[in-house]
């Protein structure tokens, strides 16, 4: 309804230089006045950065600065460099270290993928002896090479407060930050429904990274609150927009319009974003309440009064859909439910179920 026209690309998962050589063909012919990525493509375009910015205006930070942020493993040591709490990390380089470490370290812990967004390979683990084979679970369903072994984590307990800055030279100029109310997966992970929210420690955090890296552009970190002291441990960042800049928007701060601002060079500090502001990805929220019922065999009341808060909720926006264009909406949902005997027949992530194809790999020689 929005737009005047469509265009068509590779898969960007599984065919990036694909996709990237022709989507700079596109911006290099057209006439376009910006190019606004909207999820893990800044990634894989950062890679051809000075083509990009030659052909249009955009901000594309430099590849490494995005990885220092997307990178696990290359977070935590840039964490402790600038002085911020980050959860103990060990990552194998080897199978056969893995098995060493994992016979000994302190449990619980969270295994994690060094590289990847929406939950994707992330298990809580609290008994040793499910341990290793999570741990090689995680392998063998992502296909991870010996030089990318998942990181094991120490466990924090506490709620989740996430982040979402827009920056100018390493200045945050609008910022929003929220509290997950439901994760996918539903262990913890992604969040699909949120509420916005204020925590200074998480903010100074946040900007004491932000400003160290001098960086330019969309960027969002998550925390984990710790339940005994309160202290906010950095777990994870996004070198990229996040479904939160629409949080922003409804709570008065329109980052979307800063970003152009930035574009034009003419950027100028937003105003806070309203906490109290509750949004939810309509579709992933779903599968949420699928999964509930899924779940209640093992726990009937606990999963019921779960649902029942699912189906009392108001006062809410949806993320990326609108009723105001339904067509959108009803490609989502025929795309989901065509989708959905993978949750049940497979070992797929249900987080990914939605953004898998929208994900970027990073591949050797990329």
């Amino acid at each position: 309804k929005y737009v005047k026209r469509r265009i068509r690309l590779p898969n960007m998962r599984y065919f990036p230089e694909r996709y990237a050589e022709r989507l700079l063909d596109i911006l290099e012919r057209g006439d376009y006045d910006y190019y606004f990525p909207s999820y893990e493509e800044i990634i894989l375009m950062s890679h051809y950065r000075d083509r990009v910015l030659a052909a249009t205006k955009s901000i594309v930070p430099e590849t490494d600065t995005m990885m220092r942020l997307h990178d696990k493993v290359r977070l935590a040591e840039l964490a402790r460099k600038v002085g911020i709490d980050t959860p103990e990390t060990i990552t194998p380089s080897s199978s056969e270290e893995a098995r060493e470490v994992m016979a000994k370290i302190e449990l619980p812990v969270v295994i994690k993928m060094r590289k990847a967004s929406a939950a994707t390979g992330f298990r809580k683990v609290y008994d040793r002896k499910d341990l290793e084979k999570l741990y090689f679970e995680v392998v063998k369903v992502n296909s991870l090479s010996e030089d990318d072994l998942p990181m094991l984590q120490r466990l924090v307990e506490g709620p989740t407060a996430c982040t979402l800055e827009l920056c100018h030279r390493g200045e945050v100029l609008g910022e929003v930050m929220y509290q997950g109310i439901r994760t996918m997966p539903r262990i913890g992970g992604t969040t699909i429904f949120r509420e916005s929210m204020a925590d200074p420690s998480c903010s100074e955090a946040a900007a004491k990274i932000l400003r160290h890296l001098d960086y330019h552009g969309f960027c969002g970190f998550d925390f984990i609150m710790d339940e005994k002291t309160g202290r906010p441990f950095l777990v994870d960042g996004n070198p990229r927009i996040t479904p939160a800049v629409s949080m922003a928007y409804h709570g008065g701060c329109d980052m979307v319009d800063g970003w152009v601002r930035i574009v034009d060079g003419e950027p100028e500090k937003l105003p806070s974003a309203r906490p109290g502001v509750r949004t939810k990805m309509q579709f992933a929220d779903f599968v949420w309440l699928l999964e509930s019922y899924m779940g209640s065999l093992k726990d009937w009341s606990g999963e019921r009064k779960l649902r029942r808060q699912w189906w009392a909720d108001k006062d809410f926006y949806y993320d990326i859909t609108s009723l105001a264009d339904p067509m959108p909406i009803v490609m989502l949902w025929v795309y989901i439910l065509t989708n959905l005997y993978k949750l049940v027949f497979t070992d797929f992530d249900s987080s990914q179920l939605f953004i898998f194809h929208n994900q970027y790999v990073e591949r050797k020689g990329t």
